[in-house]
């Protein structure tokens, strides 16, 4: 029986050099580089395969028929593209982006041999979720009576049942006339109070007097009417020019302690809000209350870092009206004047404004993180009836 062959043993001739056959004449041994004449047969094989190790092993015959190919212009593809000035550059781009991912993984990384701060027992950090107006008065750096409202008490459900009062009219009276038999009467001794416009003397009259309402000392004198009218009105005036007056409201900044009782859904439910009051402070961008401040940017920005890494076709469509809402905010910061409004207004509002940086920010977030690349080009569009002069200080 015949043994099989190996794999091995089997020619390939694909992977073999070509050769010029099989050497059945005697050929000379000479050097390589033997530029002499032959003397004989054995050197002149030599010189002819010398010389055929030299020639194309494959030739191509030209084509009477073929055409010129066209030649294409030079389209210059390692050239840089020409770019909008008012858009963040290449460099700056993959920076913010490697730093942004390193942002989220510390964020999300958890603290050990920390201890959050308690709050206080039935206290509130922050509204509800879905308290859409809520988180307006929050962020805008209302006081806690406005976006913590304290609960409407419930009605009491009437606890009268209709069978004890068949049972009691069958036995000759209702259980209103059972009733009245245990029921002890309480006299209200306040007397009625009738309340009407007058002279300052009438109402004056009515009020209690200071001396009789509050139980002084016979070393303390009581304090004088005029006084108690005026502490009064002042604390009264002094509360509501304190929420009223912009300079003295305080808007809550982003910190960790908040963040982290924010989870995805949570977070994208906030961006989802402030897309919409974008919406809304462009369509009236002049009142101070519904201006997007650099304080709502960072709170953008930081609300981002907990969003996760992959989400459905409905999250990153919010995302993106979130992205082009910026986008418009800096087109309006762009434009040479505000149209329509008066210089003061405008100086009034622009201290207080989201600038073109912050913009940016969370734009480049959404663009870098979630790969939406197409966003520049709208970004591009956007920009391209803007002005150069009037084009501030972007990032670089």
């Amino acid at each position: 029986m015949s043994s099989k062959r190996k794999r091995n043993d089997v020619d390939s001739s694909d992977e073999e050099e070509p050769s010029l056959g099989k050497q059945v004449l005697p050929v000379a041994n000479l050097p390589a580089n033997f530029s002499g004449d032959p003397e004989d047969g054995l050197q002149y094989l030599f010189l002819v395969r010398r010389d055929a190790r030299t020639l194309p092993h494959v030739t191509r015959a030209e084509n009477p028929y073929e055409f010129p190919e066209p030649q294409l212009p030079d389209l210059g593809g390692d050239a840089p593209r020409d770019v909008h000035s008012a858009l963040p550059s290449e460099d700056w781009r993959e920076v913010f982006v490697s730093r942004f991912r390193n942002l989220r993984k510390n964020i999300l990384q958890p603290t050990i041999h920390t201890d959050t701060p308690s709050t206080t027992p039935g206290g509130k950090l922050t509204p509800d979720m879905k308290e859409r107006d809520h988180w307006w008065a929050f962020l805008t750096g209302r006081p806690e009576s406005e976006w913590n409202p304290p609960k409407k008490p419930k009605k009491q459900k009437n606890l009268r049942e209709p069978r004890y009062d068949s049972f009691g009219d069958s036995y000759g009276g209702g259980m209103r006339s059972f009733r009245t038999q245990y029921e002890v009467q309480y006299n209200d001794a306040t007397p009625d109070l009738s309340y009407s416009v007058g002279t300052a003397t009438d109402e004056m009259s009515v009020a209690p007097r200071p001396g009789q309402s509050l139980p002084t000392p016979s070393s303390t004198p009581a304090p004088s009417e005029r006084t108690l009218l005026t502490d009064q009105n002042g604390a009264s005036n002094g509360a509501s020019s304190s929420t009223n007056d912009p300079a003295k409201i305080v808007q809550p900044e982003p910190t960790p302690r908040l963040l982290k009782q924010f989870d995805h859904r949570y977070s994208l439910h906030l961006l989802m809000y402030f897309a919409h009051w974008i919406s809304l402070s462009l369509e009236k961008p002049y009142p101070r209350e519904s201006a997007i401040t650099e304080t709502h940017g960072r709170w953008m920005f930081a609300l981002l870092s907990r969003v996760d890494d992959y989400l459905s076709a409905d999250e990153m469509s919010t995302l993106r009206s979130l992205a082009r809402g910026c986008m418009d905010l800096i087109k309006h910061r762009l434009q040479p004047r505000i149209d329509g409004a008066a210089p003061d207004v405008e100086a009034d509002v622009s201290d207080v404004r989201i600038t073109e940086a912050s913009c940016w920010l969370v734009i480049s977030a959404i663009i870098g993180l979630w790969g939406q690349r197409d966003l520049w080009q709208d970004a591009e569009a956007m920009l391209a009836d803007v002005d150069i002069s009037s084009v501030a200080s972007t990032p670089s």
